[in-house]
């Protein structure tokens, strides 16, 4: 059997007796591996879709001739998906929020367009992603054809909401570098918060303490999402040093200070708090983005 990605010969061990669907998750594997996912697919000289593939699936590799799989870089799939889901929410704002009878006829159409969402690109979404876009689709789905004034507002409110969320995560696979420089920026000006959390919990203010680190550990998820995008671009993250250690030498022993810190939170020990937010979180995420900062192209 000939195996070609984009007109180029892939080489895959074939076992004997082996099923198309078995050399297809191997196929699978090695794309995905490669940052790429599959886009198409021709077996024989014919479409396959996802309808037809479960019925092509269990047949004997023996009895195929050739395979021809289409690829492309996940991110770009991935920047297509958030654009399209940014416009879907764009529209379910404005119809929630218009009584233009041309608005409200958009409401099939953004039910099915959710729904083509989940469906054609749950594999490019993490899994807190993936929940936000199935609650837009449950949104839809619960608001019918006629949605009354309450799932209206609901509706708008968080399509105002999931906007914000995925605009920052299309700006990450867009701008890596710039939105690198945004989440230091973002440490900076937060980073008085951390240093006063003994206090907010001496004076009573444990809500404010909590958030305090709720948004800490955001700025540092945003961190984390952003590294992969930065090797994607080419910059060399396997030789950045964080005081004298690789990258993932720091993440294992910083996570351990923040199970720490949330232990602390839960106990409300002010003193234990303040001990690793003035001497271990703070000087680590200095060095952190100093580091990040002599490895990022210039402005």
């Amino acid at each position: 059997m000939r195996i070609t990605v984009n007109g180029r010969p892939l080489a895959m061990e074939e076992k004997e007796g082996s099923s198309l669907g078995e050399l297809l998750a191997g196929a699978d594997d090695l794309i995905e591996k490669s940052g790429s996912v599959i886009v198409s697919l021709k077996v024989d000289g014919k479409e396959v879709d996802a309808d037809r593939y479960a019925e092509i699936a269990a047949t004997p590799c023996s009895s195929v001739g050739e395979v021809e799989i289409g690829a492309e870089d996940s991110a770009n799939v991935r920047i297509r998906a958030l654009e399209t889901l940014l416009e879907l929410l764009s529209i379910a704002r404005g119809s929630a929020s218009d009584d233009s009878p041309e608005l409200q006829r958009d409401w099939p159409g953004l039910r099915g367009g959710a729904a083509d969402i989940c469906e054609a690109f749950a594999g490019l979404f993490s899994s807190d992603e993936l929940s936000f876009v199935k609650l837009f689709s449950e949104l839809l789905e619960k608001a019918g054809d006629d949605p009354d004034r309450a799932s209206r507002i609901e509706l708008s409110a968080q399509s105002d909401r999931l906007s914000s969320l995925f605009s920052e995560r299309l700006a990450e696979l867009r701008s890596p570098a710039q939105e690198m420089r945004a989440a230091a920026a973002l440490f900076g000006e937060t980073s008085s918060q951390l240093g006063d959390l003994p206090v907010l919990l001496q004076t009573g203010k444990e809500g404010e303490a909590m958030k305090a680190v709720l948004y800490f550990i955001e700025i540092f998820n945003k961190v984390i999402r952003i590294l992969p995008e930065l090797r994607r671009t080419g910059i060399d993250t396997s030789s950045i040093r964080i005081e004298g250690r690789p990258l993932p030498e720091f993440y294992d022993s910083f996570n351990e200070v923040l199970r720490e810190l949330i232990d602390g939170l839960e106990h409300k020990d002010a003193v234990l708090i303040g001990d690793l937010a003035e001497y271990e979180v703070l000087p680590r995420m200095r060095s952190f983005f100093a580091s990040m900062e002599g490895a990022l192209p210039a402005c």
